[in-house]
């Protein structure tokens, strides 16, 4: 009981910080429409693992020296930056599906459970801004003498909640009826999220701590 008011805060973080937009919700709403929901989920998975990656190194403290090291700092940004621009270009670029008269799911380029939970991996591990975010919370909200076992148990509550809601992301997007209505604009919102995506990728490369 002595810590439930700290996992109680933390999880309302957790929850507000996975709902809000940014590049992890429209890479997941990107593969849920283009791809389906199978595809979300494995996206919504790589980005829980890329939380627990930030909020192990947070704990060991190796977060600090990332936070402080411009160097390592820029070199994740940019990387980071690149990354979300080339998917986005990808979704621009991206060519019309073609779509079966009795069937409601496009079909276009497949994509494989492992692609999908390496392009949530990737664009949750190389944003900056979640560094940032999980290394305040542990800093800041986290007394430091917490044993490590409880900040591993609030590590695994920010990957749950994370994998949770975006999951659930998934579910809604794929959605047969949901698809159905989405279905004759569904190229010009994947092109769309492609255009957010890189302006996200131009912001992530200006931002600075």
């Amino acid at each position: 009981m002595e810590y439930l008011s700290d996992f109680l805060a933390l999880g309302i973080i957790g929850l507000l910080g996975a709902i809000s937009p940014g590049p992890d919700f429209i890479v997941v709403t990107q593969s849920a429409l283009s791809h389906g929901r199978k595809a979300g989920i494995f996206t919504a998975l790589g980005i829980a693992i890329g939380c627990l990656i930030h909020i192990s190194y947070c704990i060991l403290g190796i977060g600090v020296i990332v936070a402080q090291s411009v160097l390592l700092f820029n070199l994740i940004k940019y990387l980071g930056a690149a990354y979300l621009i080339y998917l986005g270009i990808k979704g621009i670029l991206s060519a019309r599906p073609h779509v079966h008269a009795q069937d409601i799911k496009p079909v276009g380029e497949a994509i494989t459970a492992s692609t999908a939970m390496k392009k949530g991996l990737l664009v949750n591990l190389l944003n900056p801004k979640v560094t940032l975010f999980i290394l305040s919370i542990f800093t800041q909200v986290i007394d430091p003498l917490t044993p490590i076992t409880i900040q591993a148990l609030y590590g695994l509550e920010f990957g749950f909640i994370a994998f949770g809601w975006f999951a659930l992301l998934s579910c809604i997007l794929a959605n047969p009826l949901l698809k159905k209505k989405l279905l004759s604009i569904q190229h010009y919102v994947e092109k769309l999220l492609g255009g957010f995506l890189i302006l996200l990728g131009i912001k992530v490369a200006q931002f600075s701590q």
